[in-house]
């Protein structure tokens, strides 16, 4: 641990103070802090990931993923340099950083020798915000660090401080409950409200009197719709903030929770009164009282910031970096969706399997950098509007896919082959060297395959390398008839591309 005097001293009792406040050292695990190291550790790929507090002997992990004990001393750990600096740390190889080394979680288990940790910080009753921990991921290997780790981590820091203060506020309203014990029906109007909101980070609550057919907003609220506290509810304008079809959404969820009682949540999208666009995410359930509906209370949160982050996160984790197409994943994923409609409707799907012939020579020859744009420059070309209606996709390497359009026939599959041997043709030239790469394509139909993935995909594989046997820059149709693929030039017919 590092040793310091004065503000030093001072700022470490800070700290410690905030720590105990909080309340959350040696807790039972959680499943929402468990959920956001999982998902550290997914998106930045490494073998461990934490959530830990510092206290002044020890770290201790309220979330862990991986080889790490509940708690490990705090001399020479990593996690106490973030949590002394209150600065995001990266460590590309402990074994060649002085201050790790020796580290006894570097020379044995958990054989740490790459980390990256953020601070986690609570804000004070001051407004002072004071570091209780990190966020962080760990490896056994290491790596080039990159600055999109730390800014991921960051990103998700703040919903485990989020996490946090929703629990420390929950434990002080727990506390003013109990102080209190005043007026019941509004305690526990306060109580569901609460329990919505720190379910949800509270934003802002309503409330709308049946009776009186009036509506309250706290001024979270006011703040979401971007209107002044001063000018009130605009109750004749309400539902005016959400586009047409969510507000028919909107409702019809409250007249169910008027008819069944049952309670609700939903996401929509929003305008402010500003023109702002926004994603907002909305609860509503019904007040009693001496059992009878008085009320519908919820809550009303802006999620823009996290709905745009968990689509940045599905965008990642569905594309690929190189081409920015769908990659293998994302591919397999809309296939078996099609596949289940095709069952449904015993309709054929028709896959497209590409390897790149000359590729190879292109990286030996010219460099990796020149392979690289040669595979840019295949993506844009089948992200061409000819295309319209298929998805590309990058499967690996020089190996493409395509999902060819719903109802796709014979004839146009043929245009759309053609079309690909042609537009698959690429000249690089290079360092005073030219190269040539063109496109071999292997077909296949689901039919054929028994609407079956795997399989489906084997025929249009056997297809592309019966091709590549025949002659590279062709393309052929499997066939089940024969049991094996059946040559096809470049010119490709439409009867032949049908299925058999």
């Amino acid at each position: 641990m590092l040793q310091g005097t004065g503000s030093n001293t001072q700022r470490e009792a800070l700290r410690q103070q905030a720590l105990i406040e909080i309340a959350l050292l040696d807790t039972p695990p959680e499943r929402e802090f468990d959920a956001l190291a999982k998902l550290a550790q997914r998106m930045l790929g490494t073998g461990m990931s934490s959530i830990t507090l510092i206290d002044p002997e020890r770290q201790w992990f309220k979330a862990r993923c991986g080889p790490l004990a509940a708690e490990t001393p705090r001399a020479q750990a990593f996690c106490p340099v973030v949590f002394e600096t209150e600065a995001p740390l990266i460590v590309a190889d402990a074994k060649l950083d002085r201050r790790f080394e020796a580290s006894p979680f570097v020379t044995g288990a958990p054989n740490i020798r790459y980390y990256a940790g953020v601070p986690v910080r609570v804000r004070r009753a001051d407004g002072d915000t004071i570091t209780i921990g990190t966020l962080c991921v760990l490896d056994e290997r290491p790596r080039e660090p990159m600055a999109a780790d730390l800014e991921v981590l960051t990103e998700l820091a703040c919903l485990a401080e989020a996490l946090i203060e929703a629990r420390a506020v929950a434990l002080r309203a727990a506390e003013n409950a109990e102080e209190r014990r005043v007026a019941v029906e509004g305690l526990e109007r306060e109580r569901r409200q609460f329990k919505q909101a720190e379910r949800m980070a509270d934003m802002g609550s309503y409330r709308y009197d049946i009776e009186k057919q009036s509506t309250s907003w706290s001024d979270g609220v006011f703040a979401i719709h971007e209107l002044p506290v001063s000018g009130g509810v605009p109750t004749g304008e309400i539902m005016n903030f959400f586009p047409e079809t969510d507000r028919a959404l909107f409702r019809a969820a409250v007249e169910r929770v008027l008819d069944t009682g049952e309670p609700f949540e939903m996401d929509a999208d929003f305008v402010t009164a500003k023109g702002n666009a926004r994603r907002v995410r909305c609860s509503c359930e019904i007040e009693l009282a001496k059992g009878k509906p008085v009320a519908l209370v919820g809550l009303i949160q802006d999620i823009t910031e996290r709905h745009g982050l968990e689509e940045r996160l599905r965008h990642r984790a569905r594309t690929d970096d190189l081409t920015q197409l769908a990659n293998r994943a994302e591919f397999h994923r809309v296939l078996d969706a099609r596949l289940r409609e095709a069952r449904a409707s015993d309709v054929d799907v028709a896959v497209l399997l590409i390897d790149l012939d000359g590729f190879k020579g292109v990286n030996d020859r010219l460099g990796h950098a020149a392979g690289d744009d040669v595979l840019r420059r295949v993506a844009e070309r089948l992200r061409a509007s000819s295309y319209t209606g298929c998805l590309p996709a990058r499967l690996g390497g020089d190996e493409f896919a395509i999902l060819a359009p719903a109802a796709c026939d014979g004839a146009r599959l043929s245009a759309i082959v053609q079309r690909l041997l042609h537009d698959l043709e690429i000249i690089v030239d290079g360092q005073s060297q030219i190269a040539r790469v063109t496109g071999t394509i292997g077909l296949a139909w689901s039919r054929e395959a028994g609407q079956d993935r795997d399989v489906l995909l084997r025929h249009a594989d056997a297809a592309l390398y019966a091709a590549k046997r025949a002659q590279k820059g062709t393309a052929q149709s499997y066939s089940v008839q024969v049991g094996q693929a059946t040559a096809q030039g470049r010119r490709v017919s439409a009867s032949k591309l049908a299925p058999k």
